[in-house]
C-alpha cells in the first residue's frame, strides 16, 4: 500500500505534507506511513477516500483493479480542500444576509485632552521575602532564609 500511496501522490503532483492538509492528518503521520514504520490505519484511508471520492479503494488497499473508479474523467478534488489555509476572497466574505445591515456606528474624535498623559501607580500589596534557593551544577542545592541573612 506504501507504495500505491506514492503512486497516488505522482499523479496527483502532491507533497505528502500538502496531502496530510488536505485530508487533516498529522504530516508525521504520513511520513511514517510512506517510509514504512507505520502502516495506514482506517481513519487515514477513510479520509483519503473521503477527499478524493474518485481514487478506487480496491486499488488502494489490495492494489487490484484501476488507480480511479471507472468514469469518463477523472473528477479534480474539492477546490474548497486547498483553500483551507488561504484567507478567503472577498466575495466570500461578503454574504447575502448581511445586504440589509443599517447599523450606526459611533464617531469619536481624539483631541489632545482625549489622552490622559499622567501615569498612575497602582498600589501593590508589600511582600516579604520568603526564601532564595540557591541551584549549583552538580545539582545540589542550598536554601537562604531571611532569618539567616538578616533581611
Amino acid at each position: 500500500m506504501k507504495s500505491r500511496l506514492q503512486q497516488f501522490l505522482e499523479v496527483e503532483q502532491l507533497s505528502p505534507a500538502k496531502l496530510a492538509d488536505i485530508i487533516g492528518t498529522q504530516r508525521s503521520g504520513l511520513s511514517h506511513i510512506l517510509s514504512g514504520r507505520n502502516k495506514p490505519g482506517f481513519d487515514f484511508i477513510q479520509k483519503l477516500l473521503l477527499k478524493f471520492p474518485a481514487l478506487n479503494a480496491e486499488w488502494l488497499i489490495t492494489g487490484k483493479g484501476k488507480m480511479y473508479k471507472e468514469s469518463t474523467e477523472r473528477p479534480q478534488p474539492d477546490k474548497s480542500t486547498f483553500k483551507s489555509n488561504q484567507r478567503p476572497a472577498d466575495e466570500e466574505l461578503l454574504c447575502s444576509d448581511n445586504e440589509d445591515f443599517t447599523g450606526d456606528f459611533p464617531e469619536y474624535e481624539l483631541t489632545e485632552n482625549s489622552v490622559n498623559d499622567k501615569i498612575q501607580e497602582i498600589p501593590r500589596e508589600k511582600k516579604n521575602l520568603k526564601r532564595i534557593l540557591l541551584i549549583y551544577s552538580d545539582n545540589t542545592f542550598q536554601e537562604i532564609r531571611p532569618a539567616k541573612v538578616g533581611f
